[in-house]
């Protein structure tokens, strides 16, 4: 509605007086911020996304005929070890706990970021200087034979260096260990130790992918330690400044 305004002299009208929108609250903005980063729907969206990146990068490479080797002669002399493809495969395990082993939006948005981080710096290295794994691994029968076919459907002899298994062991170890005490956290340690020897012992990789796998998760952790999610920036202008 419009009304006449008294002192003009023709019929002119006043615009009416738009409602400002009121500004949330911290306690609202943090309220979506946790909604929006919930451990289920992050661990779906994150797994999904690996799942198809990591093997478009896995069959682009194989249709490729540059693949370097990247490996030290010295390294024939590291054993095959069959029964490590067990701590191997496990990282899939904790990669699923880790969207749930801690319940702080904020700390989970960190995670996901993190784990993104890797695994498209990972591939966009694998497009640029793609390698493969040049062992031959010798056979493998029973359980740990079954576990290795799984493997072998799931994998390829490419996507080397940075080994992602490594970054994301990083950011695992990074995840779980703040929230793990005593024996726990001993066997935490001591599994994922094992898990980082693994990838060498079930010729998934050569030592040069290590260093730099371990080199990419930290990178990732540094670039997202200082991160800080909309609610607790709002939490901080909020506060009354001092004088």
């Amino acid at each position: 509605m419009s009304f006449p305004i008294p002192w003009s002299g023709g019929g002119q009208t006043a615009a009416p007086a738009s409602t400002p929108m009121p500004m949330p609250t911290a306690a609202q903005t943090q309220t979506a911020t946790a909604f929006r980063w919930r451990p289920l729907p992050c661990g779906v969206a994150t797994s999904a996304a690996y799942i198809a990146l990591y093997g478009l990068s896995n069959q682009l490479t194989s249709l490729r005929t540059d693949v370097g080797a990247g490996v030290f002669a010295w390294e024939r002399a590291i054993p095959f070890v069959g029964w490590t493809v067990v701590p191997y495969l496990s990282i899939c395990v904790f990669f699923a706990l880790s969207f749930f082993i801690d319940a702080d939006a904020g700390r989970l948005r960190r995670h996901v970021q993190r784990l993104l981080i890797v695994l498209v710096v990972s591939v966009l290295c694998y497009a640029a200087f793609p390698l493969r794994f040049t062992f031959e691994r010798p056979p493998t029968e029973g359980l740990i034979g079954l576990m290795f076919e799984v493997l072998g459907h799931c994998d390829m002899p490419y996507n080397r260096a940075p080994s992602l298994h490594i970054g994301v062991l990083v950011l695992l170890w990074a995840r779980f260990a703040p929230v793990l005490r005593g024996a726990w956290a001993v066997g935490l340690h001591a599994w994922f130790a094992l898990i980082g020897v693994s990838v060498l012992t079930t010729y998934q990789h050569h030592v040069l992918d290590v260093p730099a796998g371990a080199a990419l998760g930290v990178a990732a952790i540094v670039l997202t330690a200082g991160s800080r999610g909309p609610a607790i920036g709002a939490m901080s202008r909020a506060r009354p400044q001092s004088r």
